[in-house]
């Protein structure tokens, strides 16, 4: 089509002719004047699907947050404890099966250290905290406060 027009414009002798066909063509190239409204309507609908997006990536994580807990307890593997001794060097105390494992972990990798007896670990007794809601909370701050 554009082909066509071209070989009009070529072939036309006149000057106006061509400047004629040119303004027309221009015309009809002018984008579309939007109302408020409309730029509203597509602010709306962008909010929406904003919020429907956050909504789909909370629910996603909570579901694959409970499948891997699921997997982790039905595991072979624990850790027990872990020191840092550096940014990129740690020391880990792992449970693997009935055996307890030092290993040496660092950015690049994994060292096995030694093997411990059940014995000559110590397990640190883990207290349950007192769930408080976030008005209780806020009162022992401002009681430390004042």
């Amino acid at each position: 089509m554009l082909i066509k027009k071209m070989v009009v414009v070529l072939q036309s002798t006149s000057d106006e002719e061509i400047i004629n066909m040119i303004n027309n063509t221009t015309n009809k190239a002018m984008p579309e004047k939007h109302s408020t409204l409309d730029n509203f309507l597509q602010l709306l609908g962008l909010c929406l699907l904003l919020v429907i997006i956050l909504f789909a990536a909370y629910f996603t994580s909570r579901l694959v947050g409970k499948y891997k807990l699921g997997q982790l307890k039905n595991s072979n593997f624990e850790i027990i404890e872990v020191y840092r001794i550096s940014t990129n060097k740690m020391l880990q105390l792992v449970k693997i099966g009935s055996k307890y494992v030092v290993l040496g972990i660092s950015k690049d990798q994994i060292t096995y250290i030694t093997e411990l007896e059940e014995d000559d670990v110590l397990f640190q007794e883990i207290r349950e905290i007192d769930k408080q809601s976030f008005s209780q909370i806020l009162q022992k701050f401002k009681g430390n406060k004042e």
